[in-house]
């Protein structure tokens, strides 16, 4: 019988290797797709060929931060945005409406960040956002560099 890799350790490798070198030559790399390797973030607006070469994701169950919760995420934000329904945009609501006070606080910030980073929305958005937001969410970062990678 042949050994299971684990696919986590196998995204690590793959994470480091990433972030490695784009710490070496940043221009080669995109920023938000960084962001998303350094906090362990689906990058669901990148690797799209991973994902359709092997149907799904084979990384899915490594992620911090899952595809599913993320793309629901990004779904009712775009939905109010469109529809400029910014009073429930503020982050309190979001976090309310998705798990509650600091239940999924980080997941949901980092989230948003990602979306900034990759040019999504507008700045009418990330003010709704800020403005009604405990102090880690209250300035949504909209750049990405390889300063900013600390490789834990």
């Amino acid at each position: 019988m042949e050994p299971k890799m684990d696919i986590r350790a196998i995204y690590e490798l793959k994470r480091q290797g990433f972030l490695i070198g784009y710490t070496q030559n940043p221009e080669r790399f995109d920023d938000a797709l960084a962001f998303a390797y350094e906090n362990r973030l689906a990058p669901v607006f990148h690797e799209v060929i991973l994902r359709e070469t092997h149907g799904e994701d084979p990384f899915k169950d490594a992620y911090a931060v899952s595809a599913e919760f993320m793309n629901e995420v990004l779904d009712y934000i775009d939905e109010r945005w469109r529809d400029k329904k910014f009073d429930e945009l503020g982050f309190y609501d979001l976090e309310s409406h998705f798990g509650g006070h600091h239940a999924k606080r980080i997941e949901l910030i980092h989230t948003i960040e990602y979306a900034r980073i990759t040019g999504r929305f507008d700045d009418d958005l990330y003010n709704a956002v800020e403005s009604n937001a405990p102090s880690e969410a209250n300035s949504i970062d909209s750049t990405f560099s390889a300063n900013d990678v600390n490789f834990n």
